[in-house]
């Protein structure tokens, strides 16, 4: 009985990176929360801009910048992951993705 070269368990932790995937694909329907609450907030702001106070409005914008650098940071999580850990991006056959 021979020892075993590790071929197998290569190849298994090699294909285990595709475990990532559903986390990735989750990330993305929460990115797609994140807008819909976005804009919902948005919509609740506009309409009350009037009876606001400038204390209140300038906490309802920086939910919104908050939900957007949350977004930002869920966006890059996910291109870092895939690319690292799933395959390669390749940015020359796409000139204008930064």
């Amino acid at each position: 009985m021979s020892w075993p070269d590790g071929r197998y368990i290569q190849a298994a932790v090699f294909f285990s990176r595709w475990l990532l995937a559903p986390f990735l694909l989750g990330l993305l329907l929460c990115l797609a929360l994140l807008i819909y609450r976005f804009f919902a907030d948005l919509f609740v702001l506009a309409i009350q801009v009037q009876s606001l106070n400038w204390h209140d409005l300038v906490t309802g914008v920086l939910n919104l910048v908050d939900l957007a650098l949350t977004a930002n940071l869920i966006l890059i999580v996910i291109f870092s992951g895939f690319e690292n850990f799933i395959r390669r991006i390749d940015a020359a056959a796409h000139p204008d993705w930064p």
